[in-house]
């Protein structure tokens, strides 16, 4: 806090640190050898290309793994299809709910 020509960036990380038991030593860049020696430093070009990664974390974020509770309601009003592994019952429970229903497309309504 001492220090007569602090930007207000340095001065919100001094206010920052003050909490800690520390000492700040601020040098200008031309004492600062390190920091001189190591902005000096030549980097080896490498004509290796970094690999891709061709996998997005966003593509599994729509994804539903579970059909939601309306789709066969919706496939059979669009398309007239049902799951073949039905059993004669599961059909029959089926036909009297889904006379409750009618596709508008692209959405589905419910009568009453």
């Amino acid at each position: 806090m001492e220090k007569k020509d602090a930007k207000p960036r340095l001065i919100r990380w001094v206010l920052l640190l003050q909490e800690f038991d520390l000492e700040i030593r601020d040098k200008k860049g031309c004492e600062n050898v390190v920091a001189d020696h190591l902005s000096r430093i030549m980097l080896e070009e490498e004509d290796v290309s970094p690999d891709i990664n061709d996998q997005f974390p966003d593509e599994y974020l729509m994804s539903v793994s579970v059909d939601p509770w309306y789709a066969n309601f919706a496939n059979y009003l669009a398309a007239g299809t049902l799951p073949e592994d039905w059993s004669r019952k599961r059909k029959q429970q089926f036909y009297s709910q889904v006379k409750h229903y009618f596709w508008d497309e692209p959405n589905l309504f419910k009568i009453g």
